[in-house]
């Protein structure tokens, strides 16, 4: 696996995304075995699986260690049983504000079924969070375990919210129901990953999931899911 460090910067036209991240202030290079695509915006997708981008935020220079694109996020409250109200400009965005969309009511998030057993593991531990570069239209529902725990949507504030109430030791299904709609912009980002809380941070050093949803995908919208064993 090749690391990049990319420094975040506002957008302008024709920008450049690896990997679904908008890459600003790139060095010198050549990349190889990789995938390129033009949207109507004239913005240009690489598709890099041997690579992994790491974004430096306001290009000052390299982290210290290596971390995924993910690796830093504010702290969500305390308890997990209700989201922060929503704000007119995303608490994290690694480029300008995104377009306006009217966010969904703050609720508090659904709990799990008491008729399916086994559901719940220690809280702290295995995260969801998005990240939002600059997209339009996206509406993303994400199912735990056959439980609704969030619909994810471009321009609403940064999702951070603690998994453990919906999974259980060994396997889970977590599954991305993305709705039909016109999109644009960047790239929306859902990651889902064991993880820790330290000094009002929540760090994933490596997200077992990754689920990306772009401008150019298709409009009807569409269901992945991904297994993921939780030890």
């Amino acid at each position: 696996m090749i690391g990049l460090l990319l420094a975040a910067s506002f957008a302008s036209a024709g920008e450049v995304y690896i990997n679904g991240v908008r890459a600003q202030g790139m060095p010198v290079m050549t990349m190889e075995n990789v995938t390129v695509r033009f949207d109507a915006q004239g913005n240009i997708w690489v598709d890099a699986p041997q690579y992994q981008v790491t974004v430096v935020k306001g290009g000052t220079g390299a982290p210290p260690a290596p971390a995924s694109p993910a690796s830093a996020y504010p702290a969500p409250p305390s308890a997990p049983s209700a989201y922060p109200p929503p704000a007119s400009t995303p608490a994290y965005t690694p480029a300008a504000a995104p377009a306006a969309y009217a966010p969904a009511p703050s609720a508090a998030p659904p709990p799990a079924p008491a008729s399916v057993a086994g559901l719940g593991i220690a809280a702290g531990k295995w995260w969801l969070v998005t990240e939002d570069n600059d997209s339009a239209g996206q509406d993303v529902e994400v199912v735990v375990n056959g439980v609704s725990v969030r619909h994810v949507r471009s321009g609403e504030t940064q999702a951070i919210l603690d998994l453990g109430p919906y999974l259980r030791s060994g396997s889970n299904t977590i599954s991305m129901r993305a709705a039909p709609g016109s999109y644009g912009g960047g790239a929306l980002v859902v990651y889902v990953g064991k993880g820790s809380t330290a000094g009002g941070t929540v760090r994933l050093d490596n997200p077992d999931i990754r689920y990306t949803r772009r401008a150019v995908d298709l409009g009807s919208g569409g269901e992945k899911s991904f297994a993921l064993q939780v030890p």
